[in-house]
Formats: C-alpha cells, structure tokens, sequence
C-alpha cells in the first residue's frame, strides 16, 4: 500500500510540472501551443509536507461545510409548516358554510349650512373645551 501512494505522489509531482501555454486573450490555459501563446510552467513549489497540509485542510474544510449544511437543512425543516405571527390559515370549509352579509348602504351626508352672500359653507364656531373658562375681554 505505501509503494502504491508513493508511485501515485511521484505521477502527481511529474504531470504538476509541465508546461501549459497562455492563449488568446491571456485568459485561457491549454496543454498544447496555439498561435500566439506564450509557454508558462505550471509547477507546484511546495513541498510534498506542505502538499499534504493543504490537502488535509481541504479536507477538514469540506467535512466542516458538509456538517454546516446538514445542521442548517435540520433547522430548515424544524421550521418548515411554521407560520408568520397572527397569520393564520384560511378554513375553506368554514367559510364556504357561512352566509354572505350585504354590504351596508352608505348613509347619505347632511347639507352643510350655506351663507347666500358667501355662497361656500360655514362651519359653526368652536365650542370652549370643558374645564375651560373663556376670559373676559
């Protein structure tokens, strides 16, 4: 087993440093020269320790992530059916069975008091609030 992971590291190291070509634009990568592309080595300057590091960081990261999203599907479902406060779901039934009330006629207004010189309405002069006494002039 460990003759197996040390062939699998040593492929990993030798296809890490080859050469890739900058085509276009300079924003595309490809493994075989194109017009006008400028060759650029593509290899890993960390140590095969530091490889490693960061491997087990990503791991640890994708476990933390996978942890996260199963904690936040739980409380998604423990609030799922839950309801906004003071709404509540129609009864379709219970209304269904309840008879229509008409709608009550406005009543209609009361003509306002008109001076004929003025010909707009007068409005009756302010009553004194109670508990108040007006001051004599």
């Amino acid at each position: 087993m460990k003759r197996f992971l040390l062939a699998l590291s040593l492929v990993a190291s030798a296809a890490s440093a080859q050469t890739v070509y900058r085509c276009g634009d300079g924003k595309q990568y490809s493994q075989t020269p194109c017009p006008g592309g400028k060759a650029v080595m593509a290899d890993d300057a960390r140590s095969a320790e530091q490889q490693r590091q960061a491997a087990a960081a990503a791991r640890a990261d994708a476990q933390q992530a996978n942890a996260l999203a199963a904690e936040r599907r739980q409380r998604e479902a423990a609030v799922k059916g839950q309801l906004a406060a003071g709404i509540k779901p129609a009864a379709p039934a219970a209304s269904a069975a309840k008879p229509h009330k008409a709608k009550k006629k406005p009543r209609p207004r009361k003509a306002e008091p008109t001076d004929d010189k003025l010909s707009a309405p007068v409005k009756a002069p302010a009553s004194p609030k109670k508990g108040k006494v007006a001051k004599a002039a």
